[in-house]
């Protein structure tokens, strides 16, 4: 089919059609529609529609027919890609969910694994003391036998409960006095005790323990 411009065509897969108004290098056919717009078409995607008093505008009319009948329609097409997108959907939840089931399991394999580490030491064995006070090191290796695959954060966790668990031990003795050792460092767990202070045992009063035992290392507790 030889197109020129200023031929009359409607497109054969799609409703629309208009003018030829220009053939680019590239093939492509420039057709003018309604709305005045330029549409670049395939030539195949194009047909020339005749005259209506040409013998073969019947001819041309009736295989537009059959070529857009043959076509997906654009509800079919619309229902298509609808139903991709919940397949897409679907396959993004089970995804989501495996990834859920995945982090559940590391979380328990973690868990797993740090209470094999960790070995409680009892109270009694981290407890000493001097001058009817009673000393409790809070340092990691002082509590634990291994901390090789433990997080800052789980030791840091475990350093509170074992805090915990003493506080409690001693609760109802009003006037013990505890001087828990928790070391300088980045001052991360004497922030931690002291909020524990502040929030979980109220009644207690708190200081800096002496500063030449145990230097900005240490916090002395007294139960009130």
């Amino acid at each position: 089919m030889n197109l020129k411009i200023g031929d009359t065509v409607r497109f054969l897969r799609e409703k629309g059609g208009g003018k030829v108004t220009g053939i680019r290098k590239d093939g492509l056919i420039l057709v003018e529609g309604e709305d005045s717009f330029e549409i670049p078409m395939l030539e195949t995607e194009l047909i020339v529609i005749p005259d209506k008093k040409d013998s073969s505008y019947k001819d041309v009319s009736k295989r537009i027919e059959i070529e857009r009948s043959s076509y997906p329609s654009e509800i079919v097409i619309q229902n298509e890609l609808e139903n991709r997108i919940i397949h897409l959907e679907r396959m993004v939840q089970k995804l989501i969910r495996r990834i859920e089931e995945i982090e559940t399991a590391n979380t328990l394999r973690r868990h797993t694994h740090t209470t094999n580490l960790i070995e409680r030491v009892p109270i009694r064995s981290l407890e000493k003391s001097k001058d009817n006070i009673i000393e409790v090191d809070l340092h990691a290796h002082a509590l634990l036998d291994c901390i090789k695959g433990l997080s800052s954060g789980e030791i840091k966790n475990y350093q509170i409960k074992v805090f915990r668990e003493v506080m409690d031990k001693y609760s109802k003795e009003r006037g013990r006095q505890i001087v828990f050792i928790h070391g300088n460092g980045d001052g991360v767990l004497r922030k931690a005790i002291l909020t524990e202070l502040k929030y979980s045992y109220k009644k207690c009063r708190h200081q800096d323990a002496s500063f030449q035992q145990y230097g900005f290392g240490a916090t002395m507790v007294t139960i009130e």
